[in-house]
């Protein structure tokens, strides 16, 4: 039986007034700070979302991010939300470049063009299935791209899929064929294809009534 999906509510954090938002909601089963439209974020006092329902995301430029940051300054960080209890979304690449942890984690594979090896990167969601809370895989729409993702699905409970630049039914409709994660956005769009939270509750909550 496939579980339903956890709900995300993703905000760009860019001042206080973002971060009190973000605190606000209670009605997501996580909430997402998107920290790379912060110019500092490495001043924010990250003890009031400690142990809570939060993901700290300091998305690299690279793979769809806002601003650039010392890579020294996102694995400092990655060590304080550790110490806090906070669920945080790393990249792959970040992994493998910096070595940094990712035992209980978001790992993000974001995929921007056509894949060369789509084994390759089957091989690599597998690498971090042991360890990660969830491996996250974001895609841009390629020839085969559906049942490229479908196929993911089939790895294990904790791959959330998702694609990029496309109508928002196609994310619903992924995250009911078993992707651990759905994302929803709170203010504004952080990626392209989202629709609002609260309409992805309503969405989902009307195929768990009829079970």
């Amino acid at each position: 039986m496939v579980k339903q999906p956890l709900v995300v509510a993703s905000i760009p954090i860019r001042n206080v007034k973002d971060l009190e938002i973000a605190l606000s909601i209670k009605d997501a089963d996580y909430v997402e700070l998107r920290l790379d439209y912060y110019s500092s974020p490495e001043r924010i006092d990250y003890t009031m979302f400690a142990n809570g329902r939060f993901i700290a995301t300091l998305r690299e430029k690279s793979e769809g991010g806002v601003n650039s940051f010392d890579p020294n300054v996102k694995k400092s960080l990655i060590m304080l939300w550790r110490k806090l209890g906070i669920l945080y979304d790393v990249e792959a690449s970040f992994i493998e470049k910096y070595n940094v942890e990712y035992n209980n984690a978001i790992v993000s594979i974001h995929i921007l063009s056509e894949p060369k090896n789509i084994i390759e990167v089957e091989n690599k969601v597998i690498k971090y299935l042991d360890k990660a809370f969830a491996v996250k895989i974001a895609v841009v729409p390629f020839k085969g791209y559906k049942s490229f993702l479908a196929k993911l699905l089939e790895l294990g409970e904790n791959v959330a899929v998702m694609p990029m630049n496309v109508e928002p039914r196609e994310r619903i409709a992924f995250a009911l064929l078993g992707s651990k994660l759905v994302y929803g956005y709170v203010t504004e769009p952080t990626a392209n294809g989202q629709m609002h939270y609260k309409k992805i509750r309503e969405v989902l909550n009307l195929f768990e009534n009829t079970n």
